[in-house]
């Protein structure tokens, strides 16, 4: 009895590993970005929007199932085992994001007549004292 229990244990530890796929996050630049045409840069841009648009939509189910799963998992540990941990949308829709901001500022090089890069996270200014203050 002692031994199923325990290789039961072990095996909802090895499945527990495998909470949620990995995130797939794109690459800022590609090697042809600065050759494209500014049709193709505005087009590409549109669908990175519509793509941060229905990740940020799968992140909020995701979140109301994780909650969900936790609540129930109080009382029955089985459900636990069902979460998704692996915060993959919020990985991916940052890349997006940076994807769309060097887009945007190639487009804006060109002349393209797209507005400036949207800035998601900017510095605090480094307030330093007089140096003879110190």
């Amino acid at each position: 009895m002692k031994k199923s229990i325990c290789a039961g244990v072990a095996f909802m530890f090895f499945v527990s590993g495998c909470a949620g796929v990995g995130p797939n996050p794109v690459a800022r630049y590609a090697p042809a970005d600065e050759k494209r045409a500014c049709a193709s840069l505005k087009a590409e841009i549109k669908a990175n929007r519509k793509e941060i648009a229905k990740k940020t939509t799968e992140r909020t189910n995701k979140a109301n199932k994780n909650l969900i799963l936790g609540a129930a998992g109080v009382f029955l540990i089985a459900p636990w085992f069902y979460m998704d941990l692996k915060g993959k949308e919020a990985v991916e829709t940052e890349a997006l994001e940076r994807r769309n901001a060097a887009l945007r500022r190639i487009a804006f090089d060109k002349g393209c007549n797209a507005p400036l890069p949207i800035v998601t996270h900017q510095r605090k200014p480094n307030l330093r004292t007089d140096e003879k203050g110190r």
